[in-house]
């Protein structure tokens, strides 16, 4: 007996839920079916892919194996009716897109507006994500396009370079730095910092510059958010560093955003994401285009070497 498409929606109901019952529940299921489903995967690909102990469903060897694989393959079935539904062109479709919440907002909103407005028939599915979530959404076809900052590139994406933009230092109004409109990395240790967390590319750079120039900054908090560190800086806590896209932002909420002066101009990176060796739907490609020229108007140019 093959793989069933009913048996892997079955498994991964498990696998993420841990639980058969509240696996059941969400497929509007009995109990009794999703357990028959998953024997049956489990005798079609000869392992047992789940022990039920008190604590509840450990997995055992080769499940996770055969959940990437079954993400693989509902993603490639979500991007087949993703596609077959803009067969009339940009009348009806949908794009899916992931990105992190602050590029979601400053970056891709104001396209996906204008997009709506060319094409009001297309609906938008945005995904809100760090930047690992943003890549899975992409490899497993939850997302037609992703938009992160990469340091490596993975080899089952088409990941390109479409945003380079400076970094910003940002200070509350009143500040000794804000009248100035610009400052030095040297001035800017001389404050205490809001500090996003290491996961972000953009506090590596900063990292990686002040160990290059010899200085260190004192860290007054950690945040995981750009806008819990804005909240903090309007507080009078300290001041940050951050990429250029988020200008409008800390302007909204009163802050200012200073020009880093130091040669070689210190640049923030993103690309798009996009699964290789997949056909984007029309409406994704349609919309690929409008935001690419979006960001290419916001770039700076490319350093020497790049």
């Amino acid at each position: 007996m093959g793989i069933t498409l009913r048996q892997l929606r079955a498994f991964c109901a498990v696998y993420e839920l841990k639980n058969f019952t509240r696996a059941a529940e969400a497929l509007n299921l009995t109990q009794s079916t999703v357990s028959k489903l998953c024997s049956e995967l489990e005798k079609s690909v000869g392992l047992a892919l789940f022990e039920r102990s008190a604590r509840g469903v450990e997995l055992l060897e080769g499940t996770a194996e055969l959940y990437a694989y079954a993400q693989e393959a509902f993603g490639s079935l979500r991007a087949a009716e993703r596609s077959l539904s803009s067969l009339a062109g940009l009348e009806r479709g949908e794009v899916s897109i992931a990105a992190s919440p602050i590029m979601m907002h400053t970056l891709v909103a104001p396209v996906v507006a204008r997009f709506h407005g060319l094409h009001p028939n297309i609906v938008f599915d945005l995904h809100e994500l760090t930047g690992d979530e943003v890549t899975e959404h992409v490899l497993h076809g939850k997302a037609d396009l992703g938009l992160v900052a990469v340091e490596s590139q993975d080899p089952r994406l088409d990941c390109r370079v479409a945003y380079r933009g400076p970094m910003y230092a940002v200070v509350p109004a009143g500040h000794p730095l804000a009248a100035r409109g610009r400052a030095r990395w040297r001035d800017l240790a001389r404050y205490p910092h809001i500090l996003l967390r290491g996961t972000y590319t953009v506090r590596r750079k900063m990292d990686q510059i002040l160990q290059e120039k010899g200085l260190t900054v004192r860290s007054v908090a950690q945040t995981g958010s750009l806008t819990t560190a804005f909240a903090m800086i309007r507080g009078g806590m300290g001041i940050t560093v951050m990429p250029g896209y988020v200008r409008s932002v800390c302007e909204e909420m009163g802050l200012h955003a200073l020009s880093i002066d130091d040669p070689p101009q210190a640049l923030h990176e993103l690309s798009i994401l996009r699964r290789n060796g997949h056909l984007l739907p029309r409406a994704a490609t349609a919309f690929l285009t409008a935001f690419e020229a979006h960001l290419h108007g916001l770039r700076q140019p490319a350093p020497s070497g790049d």
